[in-house]
Formats: C-alpha cells, structure tokens, sequence
C-alpha cells in the first residue's frame, strides 16, 4: 500500500513539473505579443482604411505591424497561400527592415480561422503546420501569437495574421 501511494506522489509530481514546464514556455511570447480582441482591431483597421478614402479621395498607402495574440476556433481547412497576401507581407516586412525573401520561404499554406462572426484564412510558419494538424483538431480553440501586416494602398486593404506560434486549449 505505501509502495502504491509512493508511486501515485511520483506521478502526480511529475504531471506537475511537466505540466509548470510546458507553460513557463510561452511566458515570454505572452511579453511580447499583446492580447487583443480581434474583431475589435479589424473594426479599427477597416474604418480607419475607410476614412483615408473618403476623406482623401484616394487611396493613401500606409503599414503598420505589430504582435498580436489572441484565441481562435481552428476549422480544419487549409489551402496555398494567396500570393496577393503573400505579396502584401512582403511590401511590409520590407518596409520594417525585413528580408521579404526569408518570409517568403517561410509560408506555404494558409489555415481557416474563426473568431467571433468571423472567419479568415491566416498564413502559418511552415514548421508548425504539422503540429497544428496534430494537436488542434476541428471546432477547437487555441491561442495564436501572430505578426499582424497591415497594407493599405490602391489594391484595398490587407490585414495579415501571420501564426508565429500557437497553443491548444
């Protein structure tokens, strides 16, 4: 019975351990990209764009980045990355001293992500694709650290959450 109760300790301790291990990892992305409420960002973003239109009469170029994190429902479809996006990053990366080459090597494909009413496809990091697949599965949340790249020229506007990192809840 002590043997058993010995053991029982160990493992509880070691689920402990692992477990405060596991989530000292993501101290350091929490520092550094903000929690924000996304659908109130991207309200923001699309009425400011809309404002330069109509007060200008044309289509003023800006960017912006920044680091964002925020929990999303992953909805189980992927597709090749639009290469407009694609382009949009790279206009902006390079802009904010960026190596716009190095980015594009970095994406391939593009994940379906909802928030709220809504839906939007964001481009991720080519070596977490795979545990992305493994361990969100449909209709399940997690936290994304995301590069936020934000264009605005004549071609519209391009709000871009690039996955930097996720977390499963």
């Amino acid at each position: 019975m002590l043997n058993k109760l010995i053991y029982a300790t160990l493992i509880i301790w070691a689920i402990v351990v692992f477990d405060a291990k596991a989530q000292q990892g993501f101290e350091e992305w929490d520092k550094n990209y903000e929690q924000i409420d996304l659908l109130q960002i991207l309200t923001f973003e699309q009425a400011y764009a809309d404002s330069i239109d109509t007060n200008k009469g044309t289509s003023e170029y800006y960017t912006r980045i920044a680091k964002y994190r925020f929990t999303a429902t992953y909805l189980g479809q992927k597709r090749k990355a639009d290469p407009k996006v694609i382009q949009s990053m790279k206009n902006v990366f390079k802009l904010f001293g960026g190596d716009p080459i190095q980015l594009s090597s970095m994406i391939d494909n593009e994940y379906l992500f909802q928030v709220g009413d809504i839906t939007f496809w964001a481009p991720i990091q080519k070596q977490l694709e795979k545990a992305l697949k493994k361990e969100v599965r449909q209709g399940k949340t997690a936290i994304l650290y995301c590069l936020f790249l934000n264009e605005h020229s004549s071609s519209g506007l391009y709000n871009t959450l690039l996955i930097s990192e996720f977390q499963k809840q």
